[in-house]
Parts: C-alpha cells; sequence; structure tokens
C-alpha cells in the first residue's frame, strides 16, 4: 500500500478525543459502539454523504488505523476515493478490501465501478460477474454489466442483463431508458416504446435523440401491424417537434424491419419507395432481395449506385455500428500460410479498410472497386500501388497469371453463383497463388439472396465452385451485426492448383 498512508495510532487516538470534546454527538456514538473506529467509520459517512470527500477520507484513514482488517472500512475508503479522483488510491483500497474478504459481493460491485470509470472494461467486467455471482439479486451489478456490454455492442447479453436490472429494481429510471435503447437494437419495439415511457415517468425527461428514437420504434411497430402509409401519416403527431423526414423515416423502416424479418410490411415500404422512384436501381434490388426473387448475383447498377451513396459513412458504419472486423482477422490468417508477396489484389477493395493490414505482407498492392466513391476514399489512404475502377468478374477474366494474392474481403457476398469468379480468380492467379474471401455462411446446400441484399453461401457451394483450387483452411466468424444480432460466416485460404 505505497500510495495509502495510515495515521498513526496516537494521532487518531488525540483525534478521537478532540472529537469527544468538541462533538457531543460523536461521543454518543463512541458509547453505543464501544470502540472509535466504528464510531469514526459512522462520521466518515457523514462526511461523505454531505460531499465533504477529503474529510470523509481522512476519518476513514483515521478508522483504519485503529482497524487495518476491516474489510467494509478499505471499500468505504476506496468509494470515496474514487468520488475525489484519487484513482490509484482508490484502486488500491478496494483491492485491500477484496484481499482481506474476497467474498464480498459490495466490495467487487465498488470494484466494478471504478474500473468502469477508469475505461479498464475487462476488470469492470470480470468484478460485475463476481458480484453477480455472489448476489444474484444485485440490481446495480446487472445493470452495470448491461451498460458495459451494451458499449462493447455484445447486444443480446447486454439486453439480459438490463431486464434483470429493471425486473430487481423496477424504479431506476436509467435501467428503463438503457432497455428502451437496447430494445430497439432487438427490434422489439413496442418494448422499446414502453420503456422509454417508464423511463419518462420516473426521471421526468428525454433527451431529444432518445424522443426521436421512441417515436420511430412506434412508427415501426404500427407499419408490422398496420398499413404502412398510416403510420407514417401518424409518424408527426407522434414525434412533434423532433419528428424527421419522412423519407428518411421510410428508407430506414425498410431497413430496419428488412433486417428483422417483417418481411411483408419492409415489401410493403420497398413497393411505395419505388414507385417513387421507379428508375433507383438500389430500391429495385433490395425489393426483389425482400421478395426473395431469385438472381445470380446483385446486379453492377445497383452495387456502383449504393456505394458511391456509401462511402462517406462506410467506415464508420461497418467497423462501429456493424462491428466488421474482417480483413485483420483473414489477414492473419493468411500470414500463417505465408507472407512476403510479390503482387496482392485487394478485391473490392471498397475505402481501403483492409489496405493497413495487406501491407505487411508485400509491397505490390492493386485495389479493385466497381464504386468511384469508394475509390476516392482509398485513393486517401495512399496505400495502394493502383487503384483500378472495374466489375471483379471481368477484370478477373482479363488478368491472367498476375496476382500472388487476391484477399477478397466481404466482395462475394455479392455473388450469388460462385462457379465464375472462382474460375477467374484461379486464371488471374499464378499457379500456388493463394485466394483468400469471407462469405456469409448458411447451412443450406447452395445460395441464397438475403433480404440485405447480401448472398449467403453453402460450405458445399463454395467446395463446389473452388474445383481450381486447394482449400488450405477454414475459420468460422462472426463477419458483422445484423439488426443487433452476429451474422455467422467462413474466412477461407485456398491455393490455385
Amino acid at each position: 500500500m505505497t500510495n495509502i498512508h495510515l495515521p498513526d495510532v496516537g494521532v487518531t487516538m488525540a483525534l478521537v478525543a478532540s472529537l469527544q470534546a468538541s462533538l457531543p454527538d460523536f461521543g454518543r456514538i463512541l458509547d453505543r459502539f464501544g470502540h472509535p473506529a466504528p464510531a469514526l467509520r459512522k462520521l466518515g459517512l457523514v462526511h461523505w454523504e454531505n460531499g465533504r470527500f477529503d474529510t470523509a477520507a481522512r476519518t476513514f484513514e483515521a478508522a483504519l488505523s485503529l482497524a487495518p482488517e476491516d474489510s467494509d472500512l478499505w471499500r468505504d475508503l476506496a468509494s470515496v476515493y474514487s468520488a475525489s479522483d484519487r484513482d490509484e488510491q482508490a484502486l488500491t483500497a478496494i483491492r485491500t478490501a477484496l484481499e482481506l474478504n474476497p467474498h464480498s459481493a459490495p466490495s467487487w460491485q465498488a470494484l466494478a465501478s471504478i474500473a468502469d470509470r477508469l475505461d479498464d472494461a475487462e476488470t469492470a467486467e470480470d468484478a460485475y460477474r463476481r458480484t453477480i455471482a455472489l448476489d444474484p439479486n444485485a440490481p446495480a451489478a446487472h445493470l452495470g454489466l448491461g451498460l458495459l456490454l451494451f458499449r462493447k455492442k455484445h447486444y443480446q447479453e447486454a439486453l439480459a442483463a438490463v431486464r434483470t436490472s429493471v425486473a430487481l429494481d423496477p424504479v431506476n429510471g436509467l435501467a428503463h431508458c438503457a432497455l428502451g435503447h437496447l430494445c430497439f437494437i432487438a427490434c422489439d419495439f413496442a418494448a422499446c416504446a414502453r420503456a422509454f415511457d417508464e423511463a419518462a415517468r420516473l426521471t421526468l425527461e428525454l433527451d431529444a435523440p432518445t424522443r426521436q428514437k421512441r417515436a420511430r420504434a412506434l412508427t415501426f411497430q404500427a407499419m408490422i401491424e398496420g398499413s404502412i402509409r398510416e403510420a407514417l401519416h401518424d409518424y408527426g403527431a407522434i414525434a412533434g417537434e423532433d419528428r424527421e423526414d419522412l423519407d428518411i423515416i421510410a428508407r430506414d423502416a425498410f431497413s430496419v424491419l428488412s433486417a428483422a424479418g417483417h418481411l411483408e410490411a419492409a415489401a410493403e415500404i420497398g413497393r411505395m419507395r419505388l414507385s417513387e422512384k421507379p428508375d433507383d436501381p438500389v430500391r429495385r434490388y433490395l425489393l426483389d432481395a425482400v421478395l426473395g426473387r431469385s438472381m445470380d448475383a446483385a446486379p453492377t447498377e445497383y452495387i456502383e449506385t449504393y456505394f458511391d451513396l456509401f462511402a462517406p459513412q462506410f467506415d464508420s458504419k461497418l467497423t462501429e455500428t456493424l462491428q466488421y472486423n474482417a480483413p485483420r482477422q483473414m489477414v492473419q490468417l493468411v500470414a500463417g500460410h505465408r507472407i512476403g508477396f510479390t503482387h496482392m489484389l485487394d478485391l473490392g477493395c471498397g475505402t481501403g479498410l483492409a489496405a493497413a493490414e495487406l501491407q505487411p505482407l508485400g509491397k505490390d498492392l492493386t485495389g479493385l472497386d466497381l464504386s468511384s466513391g469508394m475509390l476516392a476514399q482509398a485513393q486517401k489512404r495512399g496505400s495502394y500501388t493502383e487503384l483500378v475502377k472495374a466489375e471483379a468478374g471481368a477484370y478477373l477474366e482479363a488478368t491472367q497469371n498476375r496476382f500472388d494474392l487476391i484477399f477478397a474481403a466481404d466482395s462475394l457476398i455479392y455473388f450469388g453463383d460462385l462457379k465464375p469468379l472462382m474460375r477467374a480468380a484461379a486464371g488471374a492467379l499464378v499457379p500456388g497463388g493463394l485466394f483468400a474471401l469471407s462469405i456469409e455462411h448458411n447451412d443450406g446446400s447452395g445460395f441464397t439472396l438475403q433480404p440485405s441484399g447480401r448472398f449467403a453461401h453453402s460450405l458445399g457451394h463454395l467446395k463446389a465452385a473452388a474445383t481450381d483450387f486447394v482449400i488450405l483452411e477454414i475459420q468460422e466468424s462472426t463477419i458483422r451485426l445484423e439488426a443487433g444480432r452476429p451474422v455467422p460466416g467462413l474466412y477461407v485460404v485456398m491455393q490455385r492448383r
């Protein structure tokens, strides 16, 4: 305990005598407890409750000089240190409390709160879980764990933890508010609105973004249950001064409801939006996807138009909101087989998210994409030897025996039948070259166009398409989040025969 100095016992006893003489109430407390340490603790708690943190800390320190084995006193000292931003001392004090009594749920809760405030998520999560193991009925621990998991975007587990906290402490407005946000992510719109309403009843006022989310939840639920046009008509009255543009509400409702599996409502919105812009390739293709129409690949005009529009916010949406981390995981997989490539192709390079990961594998890196907007973002990274605007299959067919690594992160999901692309990729690779790819995985026998507009492939289809390759490694992973849920996928490294 190098950073906590407890006073000498003689100094503490002099303080006790002074307090007895000057504070009659303290004398009575001392008489009741029969020992100075608990009396000082009681006085320290009074100082703490009245915001006199430094005085409270000194009082707890004095008490500990008389009772250094009292774990509850160490916990009190840790909490008051934390309240006065003395973080290193707070951690020392709470760890001392836990060394003395590792079975104290309140002490683990205190460690969790201190670590959480210091953004030490690993320590905080462990401490919250230990608190709950010792005291399953601790609402603050369930809420703290839920909020931490919320920040980590582990939404399903976060929702379960916050629901438990609300059940244990139904008058906590913060817990109801967190529940509302998590229910929205889970597409449980009715529960979302109820939770926000309860939070408002308990805490009186919701901020503007939360009120907007509540209005969306009520509107999306009305769309699921009834007429799309009526729901959009009623939206303005629900949202009031917080209302957003109706085109944005309709666009986002289509995306959210299709991802959540409310395909009938999504299709009705899609038809309405397409009737407003019948030549829009994005609206046309995404409606086809929701309707489950059969096709072998996403149309090039959809890919080009959609990603040109999406390019400016692509990185933040994918890496922050959807927890996309395929390039890093795939490069680690490739590096386990080979490094020192001569010519690499980033197939469907997008904004160049994979460029920094690929650079250690070789110096010559070509980026290929169909979207000018995405290529403009990739250009800003300055990591590519060459950037090419072209359709993937056509480019590969026209490029023979050039690359010793083709890297396709999140690009094969826009192709249904993989056979033509695999054949073209084999031709563009030198003998022995590697093809690293990711796919969204389904358990069927072929490929499926999903409501998201992306294709999911079975492992059987992938193997049947890869006749020119030897599969070196397959790794199961979560590709991204969709409506707050993990999307299963495969990372694959194969070698041209």
